[in-house]
């Protein structure tokens, strides 16, 4: 008899100590430019973000969650009317 292993998402904490989940508003630093993105998934070490853009194409990357802040989705919305 064969079962399947069910796979565990694990939880992830930003620097402040805030949980992280798939669609959350976060800032997270590149070089030395603070970006803001959304969680688009969490891996078992990192966090995929997706950097919030006028881009057709935007940029995703790896993150440590010590290096991702958590943000308010108001944060956010006012962020993205400021720089229509």
């Amino acid at each position: 008899i064969r079962t399947k292993m069910v796979k565990v998402i694990p939880q992830h904490k930003d620097k402040l100590g805030n949980e992280l989940a798939v669609g959350d508003a976060v800032c997270y630093p590149v070089s030395n430019t603070l970006y803001i993105g959304t969680v688009i998934k969490i891996n078992t070490k990192m966090v995929k973000v997706q950097k919030v853009s006028k881009s057709k194409y935007p940029a995703e990357c790896n993150k440590y969650p010590d290096d991702i802040v958590k943000l308010h989705n108001s944060d956010v919305t006012f962020y993205i009317l400021q720089n229509q």
